[in-house]
């Protein structure tokens, strides 16, 4: 009896456990649900504000005339209005975009070029220092036979002088007898500083080559502050165009606004178009940073 007992009171926990678990997940469902939605929610109220007020900074009392303006204005008209105002906020971002990008890449091209210089003027350093080494070890290394050689010979000259034949012979027979090796020593002496002399004419012709790449960019460089002015021009033509457009949004006239609107938005693209092309020509001064980087390291380390 104890043991019927006993199993129904297993089988009455074990069904409680299943409820318990069957319902923990479903809270765990229901409130990841909850998150998403509101998530979603907020993702909504972040980026359709953004979206809507793409356009020019009109400043407070241009942006009121404008949002009375298109109040007032038909659905055609009102749809054009908002259309062309959308693009200038897109161009003017593009040239936000251009200008933030041509500013980080002119930094690097800058840090680049003074880490090329220093690398091209370092290289082949190490190379140079240990044949220079090498050479005044080798004329160390020789001197005290040199200067044997040359006191032998003076020795020799001064017997000579002196017509003492016995002292000439053997004076004589000792420079003979040195004489191959200091001529051996010089050929020597000769290699290594002809080695050295060569290794700094291969490193200058290599150094002027590398340096003649980089002043590759300098056309470029030159076309980068021609179009930095056509883009100051662009921006002065920009601001000239916003100008006329806010005059116009307070006169509330619906065409003329939005004739001045798109005067405004093909403004914004040309100074935008004019800092892409800067960016363009920075990328190049990059590229051609880049190929002289490509020709260091195919130099013997």
């Amino acid at each position: 009896m104890n043991t019927v007992e006993d199993r129904f009171s297993m089988d009455q926990a074990t069904n409680h456990g299943h409820v318990g678990r069957r319902t923990a997940r479903w809270f765990i469902t229901r409130l990841c649900v909850s998150l998403l939605l509101v998530l979603s929610m907020a993702s909504i109220h972040v980026f359709t504000p953004a979206a809507e007020a793409a356009g020019p900074d009109l400043g407070v009392t241009a942006q009121k005339s404008w949002e009375a303006l298109l109040k007032k204005a038909d659905t055609q008209t009102k749809a054009s209005l908002q259309q062309a105002y959308q693009k200038v906020g897109n161009w003017t971002m593009q040239e936000q975009s251009w200008e933030q990008k041509t500013k980080a890449l002119h930094a690097a091209n800058t840090a680049e070029l003074s880490r090329l210089r220093q690398e091209i003027r370092k290289a082949d350093e190490a190379k140079l220092a240990a044949l220079a080494d090498t050479l005044k070890r080798t004329q160390t290394r020789y001197e005290p036979m040199f200067t044997l050689y040359t006191t032998v010979n003076k020795q020799l000259a001064a017997a000579r002088a002196a017509k003492n034949k016995e002292w000439t012979a053997a004076l004589r027979a000792q420079t003979e007898t040195l004489k191959p090796a200091v001529q051996l020593a010089k050929a020597d002496i000769r290699i290594k500083k002809q080695q050295l002399a060569d290794a700094r004419k291969r490193k200058s012709t290599e150094d002027k080559r590398l340096r003649s790449m980089l002043a590759a960019a300098d056309p470029f460089k030159k076309q980068i502050q021609t179009g930095k002015k056509q883009a100051s021009l662009s921006k002065e033509r920009y601001a000239n165009a916003l100008k006329l457009f806010k005059q116009n949004i307070k006169q509330g006239q619906p065409s003329r606004v939005l004739s001045s609107l798109n005067q405004l938005s093909s403004a914004a693209e040309k100074w935008a178009g004019s800092k892409q092309n800067i960016h363009a020509l920075e990328q190049k001064v990059a590229d051609t940073y880049l190929k002289v980087k490509k020709e260091l390291a195919k130099r013997p380390q």
